[in-house]
């Protein structure tokens, strides 16, 4: 090539092209090209200027600015057609390309470095899953991600590839010899390959869409008939929430990619007019119109979907129900119809507009479909609703309203539900408690808060554990059954503090250990816990096979285990000596990962960003490490299309500590049904079932996942595409069955729909909806004075009419905007009567008091309110537990809340009293035994305690793993043994306080003094 036509530049020893020489040889070309075309217009000789000549270009003047860019493009040897760059440090000259290609790099390596974490992550999670045994769990779910990827970046791609491909094909080839007095260049190429690069990244994210809808596709294939029916519009359940879901997708999508195919289309034939003269032929109107048509047709399928999605409607009763009401029905419905048959006919005229070369038909489809869009879909439906409807609103809507009540009942479960009839009025008496003495022994004196602190000051034992829920169930105690309160003692690497290094967080503080439990009514005389379980290696009477807590609900962090470096277990008694000393275990559970290699350590390496698995020499070929050990993370990582309940909990079954969650299949695509308000659990779902009971193992991790509910069609559906993934709940351990819960998040969805919806789905009960005449509501929490409702309590009790005693949860109701008692719900979980739910009815119009009452008549007590005040005076806090309301006898209630006093400066609060109510009197005692006197008036409140001004207020507390009530007996008769004694008492008090235990500590000072004055009165 001649050095005149394409300049270059040499830098850094090679020649760069400057993007300017191109736009100069086009402009070049141009001039030639006009002057050619003048000489044959005017007919004379045109002659082609001779290559090797200087290149005077008659070209049209540039502006100012780029006369000064051109002449700064020249160096300093002449070379006028020579650019130059701005010049970098150091000095020289770098071309666009150097910083082309050093952008290139960076991009390429940030790319890299993405797809190089991404591909970590899955070979890992791949070893993770392999050591659960779940590899078929991970390879259903991403199978079927990158198939449907696939399926939704071709199906975009390939009809916009072939669309603009024959845009390009059939466009006009008339040329344009000038434009404007400039022949433009032919730029159809450079956009041409635009537009399939924008093809390409839509079709990407096309793709995208259907990977991340994998759920609703599958669902759609492996889900079937509910066999029930819609009441309103007669379809199938299951149409509704398998497949609805689906066409709505799909619709979207294909109405999505029709306007990308005909707007890459429209860009094909505008490059192409770039060049050629653009005509609407009969070809291109053909091409336009098949687009148009077709996405005429997906809106007449959205106008068919629409009509099924009516059921979800918010139309009628002020927007108060979801439902398809009257309006919806009778003129949503017909004017759906309507504009299905006008878009299917707009894109039949729109095809016809191929062959009859005229733009009216178009006008019409479109007017007609404009008018009808607004007249038939939005006026008439008003106008049917404000003619028709709201002058007689109840009349016309009432059969409506009682496919709704049917509807709701039916998503939630209500019908189950039965209903007997209560009054709260039988009188208590001695024989009626007698009657119910395992009630009573059961009633739960500890509220859950305060437990908890106790727990977390007396059971501790070390820094690094600790306590962060407490649980409630039911245990085999002695013969008997006890409702008992447990909690698990978790490891929290946070309160490492300064010894947090990699191999105290990551190598030898492995796990927590063991658990604390106390029934709910064991209370020492100092106000303590009376422990069935206490300390560590002492003698539980809650026997624990294996106490090792490796996975739990604070366990968050990942840990190596089979290294040269010994796992502490728990800490030992070294009278006195090294208080970090423990005893060593090594963890030989089965779903560690091995990283024995040096690619497995690489790839955990990089995966936790923790160089220190590369260089560690405390590893060795058998080290195994243990990842996602939060149970919170570790069970949604393997089923996240499951709901799960907020509080999972901890049994003691099978030799082992297993964790139970609830899980749920939930759904806001019920039809008819009224969804949860925003305050829920559950916001804005109107389909709820507890369909799965999920075990994991505190020790070796292991995840079971069991069908509690397998005829439940979303489950089902979902046994169907992971079919090695649930196990039927008889093949859970006997044992482990015997302490299922009711889940308490279920419990107080379907109360809060039952307090509308516990009407029957008759007209009646549609005319009592409508009037709201019967609304019910949960009552407030008046002790946390933050107007959050009563929680649901675990309790043993027995349920009037029933024979025995049984593990119940209950909940009471009242009516709305009045405080008196309507009703109260109990669930019911014993074998053989496992999720049978009882609602007790009070008549209409009953006196029994509710909740806010009895706290209104507990703050009115002066004995009561005199005593708060007292305390409080002397420093210390009052903290009241929830109050219960528990049905006794075959027709009573009975109150109780209990109260806890808490010193200032002391640890924990402790039990100091209990309130107990009935219809007629307030008790207040320190023993349960004492209150049921003051109930039959065979005893009377005592007068208020004066504290002592002197003393702190802080209860005797027994230490760890000893009895709380201990003392030292009687005393001795020599001094020698008094010296001694004296000596022991010393050394626990001085322990006591160095373990910040003050209420240990002020009980040995205490004892010391007694010993101080026999030592005294045997001097004298």
């Amino acid at each position: 090539m001649r050095e005149g036509r394409f300049p270059r530049i040499g830098i850094t020893g090679y020649d760069q092209p400057h993007m300017s020489s191109w736009f100069d040889k086009l402009l070049e070309e141009l001039q030639r090209r006009q002057a050619e075309a003048d000489a044959q217009r005017e007919g004379r000789p045109f002659e082609r200027p001779d290559a090797g000549e200087g290149r005077e270009r008659n070209v049209t003047p540039i502006d100012e600015e780029r006369q000064q860019r051109r002449a700064g493009r020249t160096n300093g040897n002449g070379g006028g057609n020579r650019p130059t760059f701005p010049p970098v440090a150091g000095g020289g000259d770098v071309p666009w390309r150097r910083y082309l290609l050093i952008g290139g790099g960076i991009f390429a390596l940030l790319t890299v470095l993405g797809l190089l974490g991404g591909v970590v992550n899955l070979v890992t999670d791949v070893m993770w899953y392999d050591a659960l045994g779940r590899r078929d769990v991970l390879q259903t779910r991403l199978w079927s991600q990158v198939a449907l990827f696939g399926i939704g970046f071709f199906a975009m791609l390939v009809p916009a590839l072939v669309s603009t491909w024959l845009a390009t094909r059939i466009a006009p080839q008339a040329p344009v010899r000038q434009l404007g007095g400039i022949e433009l260049p032919d730029a159809s190429r450079v956009i041409g390959i635009g537009l399939v690069v924008v093809a390409v990244l839509l079709s990407l994210g096309s793709g995208a869409a259907w990977s991340g809808n994998w759920e609703t596709v599958l669902l759609f294939l492996n889900g079937e008939d509910w066999g029930v029916t819609d009441p309103t519009l007669g379809r199938d359940i299951g149409y509704y929430v398998f497949d609805l879901p689906f066409w709505r997708f799909v619709l979207g999508w294909a109405s999505t990619t029709l306007i990308v195919v005909g707007f890459l289309t429209l860009g094909a034939y505008a490059a192409r007019a770039l060049h050629w003269q653009f005509r609407l032929s009969a070809p291109v109107r053909a091409h336009l119109s098949v687009i148009g048509a077709l996405l005429l047709v997906i809106i007449a399928g959205g106008y068919q979907l629409d009509i099924a999605e009516l059921t979800y409607s918010t139309r009628g009763l002020g927007g108060n129900v979801q439902a398809a009401l009257y309006t919806d029905v009778n003129a949503q419905l017909p004017a759906s119809v309507i504009l299905t048959v006008v878009a299917l006919a707009a894109a039949a005229l729109l095809l016809l507009n191929t062959w009859f070369r005229t733009l009216w038909l178009l006008g019409l489809a479109g007017g007609a479909w404009l008018v009808l869009s607004v007249v038939v879909g939005g006026l008439y439906p008003s106008f049917v609703q404000t003619v028709q409807v709201n002058p007689n609103e109840l009349n016309v809507e009432r059969e409506y309203i009682v496919d709704h009540i049917e509807s709701t009942r039916a998503a939630f479960d209500l019908d189950a539900i039965e209903q007997r009839r209560f009054t709260g009025e039988q009188d208590l008496t001695r024989e009626v408690f007698d009657e119910d003495a395992t009630t009573i022994d059961n009633l739960r004196l500890w509220d859950y808060r305060p437990l908890l602190t106790t727990f977390g000051q007396q059971q501790i034992l070390r820094r690094y554990y600790t306590f962060t829920d407490v649980d409630i169930d039911r245990y085999e105690i002695g013969d008997e059954q006890r409702q008992i309160m447990l909690s698990a003692r978790e490891l929290d690497v946070d309160r490492f503090g300064d010894s947090r290094t990699w191999t105290n967080e990551r190598l030898v503080y492995t796990h927590g250990y063991g658990i604390t439990a106390v029934p709910v009514d064991a209370v020492t005389d100092q106000g303590t816990p009376d422990y069935l379980v206490s300390g560590i290696d002492s003698d539980p009477q809650l026997p624990v096979g294996q106490p090792r807590i490796y996975f739990g609900e604070e366990t968050d962090t990942y840990i190596v285990t089979g290294t040269t470096t010994a796992e502490f277990d728990y800490p030992l008694d070294t009278d006195g000596g090294d208080g970090e000393a423990g005893a060593e275990t090594v963890w030989n559970g089965s779903t560690g990962v091995g990283i024995g290699n040096p690619v497995a350590r690489a790839l955990f390496a990089l995966r936790f960003s923790d160089f220190n698995l590369l260089i560690s020499n405390q590893l060795t070929d058998q080290s195994q490490v243990l990842f996602r050990r939060a149970i919170q993370e570790r069970v949604p990582e393997i089923a996240p299309f499951l709901a799960y309940d907020d509080d999972p909990y901890l049994v003691s079954a099978d030799d082992r500590l297993l964790w139970v969650w609830d899980a749920y299949t939930v759904s806001n695509r019920y039809p008819n049904a009224q969804p949860l308000p925003s305050s829920s659990r559950f916001a804005g779902a109107n389909y709820v079932r507890n369909s799965v009971k999920v075990v994991i193992d505190a020790y070796d991790g292991t995840v079971r996942f069991f069908l509690a509910d397998p005829d439940e069609p979303i489950i089902a559906a979902y046994a169907r595409i992971f079919p090695d993934l649930f196990e039927p709940l008889s093949a859970m351990p006997g044992e482990l069955q015997a302490h299922l819960r009711y889940p308490e998040d279920l419990f107080i969805a379907q109360n809060e729909s039952y307090r509308l919806y516990h009407l029957p789905a008759t007209e009646s009960g549609a005319t009592t909806f409508y009037n709201e005449d019967d609304r019910w509501a949960i009552p407030e929490d008046v002790v946390k004075g933050s107007g959050e409702p009563m929680e649901p309590y675990y309790v043993i009790m027995r349920i009037p009419g029933e024979e025995e005693a049984e593990f119940v949860l209950i909940q009471p109701m009242v009516p709305e905007d009045r405080p008196n008692m309507i009703a109260w719900v109990a669930a019911r979980m014993d074998p053989g009567v496992y999720g049978e739910r009882i609602a007790f009815q009070f008549p209409t119009g009953t006196s029994t008091q509710g909740p806010v009452q009895i706290e209104g008549r507990i703050g009115a007590d002066d004995a009561i309110s005199e005593q708060f005040t007292l305390w409080s005076s002397a420093g210390s806090r009052v903290v009241r537990g929830n109050l219960l309301v528990l049905p006794i006898g075959e027709d009573g209630l009975l109150y109780v809340e209990p109260i806890f006093l808490q010193a200032e400066g002391a640890p924990f609060p402790e039990f100091v009293r209990v309130i107990m109510a009935d219809q007629r009197r307030v008790a207040f005692a320190e023993t349960v035994e004492e209150g049921l006197r003051q109930l039959l008036g065979e005893a009377e409140p005592p007068p208020p305690e004066v504290p002592d001004p002197t003393d702190p207020g802080e209860s005797p507390s027994p230490s760890p793993g000893e009895s709380p009530a201990e003392s030292p007996g009687e005393l001795p008769g020599n001094v020698a043994d008094l010296v001694a004694e004296a000596q022991r008492l010393y050394d626990e008090a001085q322990a006591a306080l160095d373990a910040g235990d003050l209420g240990t500590y002020q009980a040995r000072i205490d004892e010391l003094a007694d010993v101080l004055d026999a030592l005294e009165a045997l001097s004298e």
